[in-house]
């Protein structure tokens, strides 16, 4: 993370896939399609749409902060500081190849709205490409279970953040803006890096309790990643949304390990667990 005017600046590097930042780059290039008029919400700096300035693409940004919208100014060829309503107000004719909204839509108080916006400011072809995080992140259950929900000025639980994502929850935000996942990636994390990223202090306990229990796939996906286009008008909303789910989480790279051969242990301690729900549950006879 670098400068101390702008809160959110980092540095992009393309190389490194279980990213969020270079994940919607690769996205959005990888149609080949050359000198794409491309809108990014929420630029801050203009460090993402620079790596598409440089492939030769044309950047369009959208920033609320003043200090970050000047500094965006500086790399982008368009910079307009003010929220995405009033420049689409503004702008009614616009439209765009690509629109990115990178850590953007859970800021938002109504996100489907503005999604659904967007999709009407598209060219025909275009794409939408959106990175959101995943509260079932194993570090989130982790603090539930240590009894707490604290926000930070980073991460998942970014104290300005209002709206919270699993992927059921994220498909039904793309499926209400009528939009059709083509390519959908998980950006992974180990709980221990989360909470030693964020200054989580989560309790060992809770950490190994959260593993052991864990029995889905979105343990260690810290960020969703998804490239979508307007559906067919013909497709129901239940339909797509249904499309959007089944759709394969695509995962980069070495993944995050559960530390220790704990295969018995977490066989003993399930069923024990079992045993107890039996006992709590069971139903009572006369």
């Amino acid at each position: 993370m670098t400068g101390h005017d702008v809160k959110y600046q980092f540095e992009v590097n393309l190389d490194n896939l279980n990213n969020g930042h270079s994940l919607l780059h690769a996205l959005v290039v990888e149609d080949g399609k050359p000198a794409m008029d491309i809108l990014e919400i929420g630029c801050s700096s203009g460090y993402v749409g620079a790596t598409f300035i440089a492939r030769g693409h044309r950047v369009t940004g959208i920033e609320l902060d003043p200090d970050a919208a000047r500094a965006a100014g500086a790399v982008l060829d368009e910079v307009y500081c003010g929220d995405v309503d009033a420049f689409f107000e503004a702008h009614p004719e616009r439209r765009f190849d690509a629109i990115l909204l990178g850590d953007v839509l859970e800021h938002l108080v109504d996100p489907r709205a503005t999604l659904r916006r967007c999709v009407t400011h598209l060219r025909a072809g275009g794409m939408v490409a959106i990175s959101l995080p995943c509260v079932t992140h194993g570090s989130i259950r982790a603090m539930l279970l240590d009894g707490r929900w604290d926000y930070a000025d980073y991460g998942l639980l970014d104290r300005t953040h209002l709206r919270f994502f699993s992927r059921h929850g994220m498909a039904e935000l793309v499926s209400g803006a009528g939009l059709d996942i083509d390519r959908l990636f998980a950006v992974t994390m180990s709980i221990d890096d989360a909470a030693r990223e964020y200054g989580m202090t989560l309790q060992q306990a809770s950490i190994a309790a959260v593993e052991t229990l864990a029995q889905d796939d979105d343990l260690h996906t810290f960020q969703f990643v998804v490239r979508a286009r307007p559906a067919e008008p013909a497709l129901a909303y239940d339909e797509l949304l249904s499309r959007n789910l089944s759709l394969p989480l695509q995962r980069i790279g070495p993944q995050p390990r559960v530390r220790g051969n704990r295969s018995l242990r977490v066989r003993m301690f399930r069923a024990l667990l079992g045993g107890i729900a039996a006992r709590r549950f069971r139903k009572r006879t006369k």
